[in-house]
């Protein structure tokens, strides 16, 4: 008699790994959501403002002049937002597409009509609901790239589920939560798929939920950008099967998904049009109308020069992707950016190691993993390009628009890690006693001896090695240890940073 298949071990050891990550995002985003002060996320008040707008009127608001007071913001933001100061007058992102804040405005309601909830908090709550979401997803399309590796699925939600800033942005009122959930499920949908799977239906799929993803945020368009490349991807590999692809099927498939997506944001964009006028369906002219006072790219270079610009871009952005809390007033010990530098240079070192194996053939990757890894190296090009485009116009030096591509960052820091756990470690001491070595001699030759950086980098290669040696004898328990590192971190910069700056 034929019995049904036992569930594999890894998958098990995989949900449960995956339930106690979730567990701890929510217990590290419910005291962020508590203890960080209200409107003190990034552009909280004017988000909050939409919603609020949408529940009480039951129609979107219009951008009008007026709604970017930047002198009184800064008085709210250099006074940390006391009760005494009203927050209504922020209302900045009343151009955003609506879907997220429509999504609120059905919470907020009955929180506060008949519950009586606390706001901010109980979007807040919604937020880490939609994150929570998220990890789940992410960890699915990663176990779909790599079905016999869970631990790079969970590495992969265990770096978002960490991540003090990133923890910051979901704990808060933002449309960016949602937005990072359409696109993780979208291009999740889009790893699983195979030439095959290239059906009306399927393609009417995507499009609807293209189209959700331009009601809820300009940076859809990276979804978009995937699926065109996935369906050209699958269209040039198909040539070996025995029904390939046709550029018609493909230009046929195309238009359904891109046709339906242009229908699911129609209403939207012909409102535009009859508010903003013919020639602002997205309600961005009115937008640069509105922040006129917002310090331009332009400005900046006027006033400090190309080569100040690029060093801030540099230092700001990866700053404020760890962790620069408040409205990027609150800075971490510069020691502990050294850290996370160092860190974060060691796993694009273990990436490219990785890369490397992969180019030569030295790793076993089957079509669909490489598929795979060429979506998530697209999603994160895409979401560069498009904040570094957005910094050619205002100076937003702000990392965590780079959060829309968590789950390649994400997996490619768990890579870039577990490529060095297995790398021989004679390479290791040797690398890190060079750069120790040239750090000595020349802080010898300038009188300015840099101790704590050849301390870090010490600590970091016995870190390594020690990790190595606890890798061959409890595979994966080294990046276990790592990732629980992070988290005991983002409550460090909570309680020691945040809260102490922010509170009044």
């Amino acid at each position: 008699m034929t019995g049904r298949a036992k569930p594999d071990f890894t998958d098990k050891a995989g949900e449960l790994g995956l339930r106690l990550i979730v567990g701890v995002y929510l217990i590290l985003g419910a005291l962020y959501a508590t203890q960080t002060p209200a409107w003190q996320v990034p552009d909280e008040p004017a988000h909050f403002n939409y919603v609020k707008y949408v529940a009480d009127n039951r129609k979107l608001p219009e951008l009008r002049l007026g709604d970017y007071p930047a002198q009184y913001l800064e008085e709210l933001k250099a006074r940390r937002f006391p009760p005494t100061m009203s927050i209504e007058p922020i209302r900045y992102e009343s151009y955003q597409p609506p879907l997220y804040y429509m999504l609120a405005a059905t919470v907020y309601v009955p929180a506060e009509s008949f519950f009586g909830l606390p706001m901010p908090l109980t979007l807040r709550a919604l937020s880490l609901l939609l994150g929570a979401a998220t990890l789940i997803m992410g960890y699915r399309l990663v176990r779909s790239i790599y079905p016999h590796e869970p631990l790079l699925a969970l590495g992969t939600a265990a770096f978002a589920a960490t991540l003090p800033m990133h923890l910051t942005i979901t704990a808060g009122v933002n449309n960016d939560v949602l937005i990072e959930l359409l696109v993780t499920l979208i291009i999740g949908r889009l790893v699983t798929m195979t030439p095959s799977d290239w059906t009306a239906r399927r393609a009417f799929g995507l499009g609807a939920l293209l189209g959700l993803a331009f009601l809820t945020k300009m940076w859809a368009y990276v979804a978009a950008g995937v699926t065109a490349f996935a369906l050209l991807w699958d269209l040039l590999q198909s040539r070996q099967l025995a029904a390939p692809l046709t550029w018609r099927l493909v230009l046929k498939r195309a238009g359904i998904m891109f046709g339906v997506a242009a229908l699911v944001a129609l209403p939207w964009l012909v409102r535009n049009v009859y508010v903003y006028g013919p020639g602002d369906p997205l309600g961005m002219a009115r937008h640069d109308q509105v922040v006129a006072g917002q310090l331009t790219t332009a400005q900046y270079i006027a006033q400090h020069g190309l080569l100040a610009l690029a060093r801030e871009f540099v230092l700001t952005s990866f700053r404020s992707f760890w962790g620069q809390f408040g409205w990027m007033g609150v800075l971490l010990d510069q020691r502990l950016y050294l850290a996370l530098a160092l860190a974060s240079v060691l796993a694009f070192l273990g990436l490219v190691l990785y890369g490397v194996r992969v180019t030569r053939g030295t790793v076993s990757t089957d079509p669909q993993t490489r598929r795979g890894l060429a979506l998530m190296l697209v999603w994160a090009i895409l979401t560069t390009a498009g904040y570094l485009w957005y910094n050619t116009k205002y100076v937003q030096h702000q990392g965590r628009y780079l959060f829309f591509a968590i789950v390649p960052w994400g997996l490619g820091f768990t890579l870039g890690l577990r490529e060095l756990l297995h790398s021989k470690p004679r390479l290791i001491l040797a690398l890190s006693g060079l750069v120790a070595g040239v750090l000595l001699a020349w802080g010898a030759v300038t009188g300015d001896i840099k101790w704590y950086s050849i301390l870090l980098i010490v600590l970091a290669a016995v870190g390594i090695v020690g990790g190595q040696w606890l890798e061959r004898l409890r595979p994966g328990m080294a990046i276990v240890l790592y990732y629980a590192g992070i988290a005991v971190f983002s409550v460090i910069c909570l309680q020691v940073y945040i809260v102490p700056a922010l509170h009044l």
